[in-house]
Formats: C-alpha cells, structure tokens, sequence
C-alpha cells in the first residue's frame, strides 16, 4: 500500500504535461528490477495511466521476488543472468535491474556485475528478436568515478580504481553501455541511457547508502553517525524526478545518446544533509571517521542536466524537500 503523498507523487508524474504518454498507449514494457525502487514507483505510474487515462499499457515486470499478476502487469520471477523466456510480443525494453548499495557490493561482487551485464545482453537478445521499438539502459553516475570539474556532463570519462572490488559496479554500468551501443551497431537496437544519479526515496528494503542510513537514524531517533568528514559533494535525485526523467528518456531521448537525472544541485555536502536529517528528528550528527574500501572513494560527482532539460524535462524537488518528504512518509509507515 502506498501512502497519500507517494500517491500524489505517482499522480505528479503519471499527468505530467512533458511526458507523452501516448507513445506508449497499448504498447508493452518489459522490465527488469520492477520491484526496485525506481522499478516499483514507474510500474505504479504506468498503472495510473491506465486506470485513469485508459492507456492500456502492459507491463511485464521481471524480479527475483515476482510477486501477484494484476490487471495488465504479469509479474515473473526471474534472474536475469540467465536466459530469459518472453512469449509475448515487446515494444520496450527497460533494463533497471542490478544491486544497488555498498553491502550488495561487498557481499555479491560477482552477482553485481552479472546481474548488470549479462541481464543486459539478454534483455539486448530479446529486444533484437523482437524487433523492439526501444532498449532503455539505467545506467549511474558511478560510470564517471572521480569528477574533477563542475559540473559532469555525458561526454565526461572520469577516474575509477579498477584494484577496488567496489568497483565492480562502476565498470559493469560502463561495459553495459558500451554493449549497448554495440548491439546498436550490429543489430539495429534503438537504444538510450539514463545515467542516474544517487536517487532517494522512501524504500520500503534495506539500502546501506549514506543517505538512507541517516533517514534510519532519524527515525529511530538516534544521532546520525557519519563515518567520513561529510565534504562529499554528490548530485541527488528524488525517486519520482528520476521515473518522469526515465520517462521522458524513453519516449524522447535520441538513439544511441546518454542522459543525465539528477535534481538540481543545492551546493549541499554530504555533512550538511546529513545535518538537516538530524534536525527533522531534533537529533545531531556524530563524526566517527573511519577507513573503509568499501564505500565509494569519490569525493565529487556533481552531475549537469542541461541536455535532459532541452528534452523538456525538470526535477521537481529540491533535494531538501525531497528529504523532508522521505522522513514524513517513512514516519507514516513507521505508525
């Protein structure tokens, strides 16, 4: 269930006037990751737009969870790393799967980049068999590593550590985007790429990321330990501003280019948003610096987002806002 500010987000994004949404009318997508966050939040709004606007848009949502058929979505349990059998016919592909945070990284190195890189060439398989109308890839700021200059824009190559066993999903994003160009040179797949930055929302799984282990804190009022000196500067992206800007990727971003999402940056470090958590709870933020290679060594990774909104598109949170809207959905739950 899904409480009354998610659904007015879902709302947001299912009417949004820079979303054309009947691209997408009585089409089928597949996707894989669709109990993600991201996953989850766009398959809700596909289901607004058919409920309401009577779209009939099929999904076809692949996960290792699977989960209850509804009214237009099947829900399969798959992995993804294996072949993947679709009988239906397909007109989109989104490819959303992969593990997400530090712990994931650490525990399932090896799982991080196949779920990446094999659940994309297969999804790629399918979508040349299938003679799809487009291969969306989530791809991840995390392809660009270290930035060096403000902001990053698509044509940036920043520095990754390849000795890291983190970095594992930093190189399975960039080996998937270059398959992906790759089967669009040899077989003809129209292809895009959203490059996400680091997208919050109220997940309802565990999630090791920094941002989400401040938001635990708060709500179990607790002080907020933050295990670096907090100087991180990072773009942010709110749940729903990522699935509108997927959105409009999918139906408008031009074959073979890659797209930035992220919400506009508010010169926040790590540390002051991780202070303004603090202060939703009436609680304080503890530094307790420690060496850990498990956690990303990029400092700065600020993204620009000039081409997405020349498409149309804009974020419509603050990052702020969008923390302040995470803690009051989260505590409602916690009721």
């Amino acid at each position: 269930m899904y409480t009354e500010l998610e659904m007015e987000d879902i709302k947001r994004v299912a009417t949004s006037n820079f979303i054309s949404f009947a691209t997408l009318r009585n089409k089928t997508i597949l996707i894989s990751g669709g109990t993600g966050l991201i996953g989850s939040f766009l398959v809700e709004v596909i289901k607004y737009r058919n409920e309401y606007f009577d779209d009939n848009i099929k999904v076809i949502s692949l996960s290792r969870s699977g989960g209850e058929n509804e009214t237009n979505v099947i829900r399969k349990c798959c992995d993804v790393t294996r072949k993947i059998i679709i009988d239906d016919e397909i007109d989109f592909i989104i490819h959303l799967a992969s593990n997400t945070h530090p712990i994931q990284y650490e525990n399932d190195p090896v799982g991080t980049i196949l779920t990446n890189v094999l659940g994309c060439n297969n999804l790629l398989e399918i979508g040349v068999k299938k003679k799809i109308c487009k291969f969306l890839l989530a791809s991840s700021v995390e392809i660009y590593g270290q930035g060096d200059k403000y902001p990053i824009d698509e044509k940036y190559n920043g520095y990754i550590d390849c000795n890291q066993i983190r970095s594992g999903y930093n190189e399975a994003k960039r080996l998937s985007e270059l398959l992906c160009l790759s089967y669009s040179k040899q077989y003809n797949v129209n292809i895009s790429i959203a490059r996400f930055s680091r997208v919050i929302g109220p997940d309802k799984k565990i999630d090791s990321k920094a941002m989400s282990q401040f938001m635990d804190k708060a709500l179990a009022n607790e002080d907020i330990i933050l295990k670096s000196k907090g100087h991180q500067l990072f773009s942010y992206c709110y749940v729903s501003d990522a699935v509108s800007g997927l959105l409009k990727v999918l139906i408008d971003g031009k074959h073979c280019e890659s797209y930035n999402i992220s919400g506009d940056f508010d010169n926040m470090t790590l540390g002051k948003y991780a202070e303004y958590i603090a202060k939703l709870a009436n609680k304080k933020v503890i530094y307790e610096i420690e060496n850990n290679d498990n956690v990303s060594k990029a400092s700065y990774a600020v993204l620009d987002t000039k081409k997405l909104k020349k498409l149309g598109w804009y974020p419509y949170y603050s990052i702020c806002d969008a923390l302040k809207r995470i803690y009051l959905i989260k505590k409602s739950i916690k009721k």
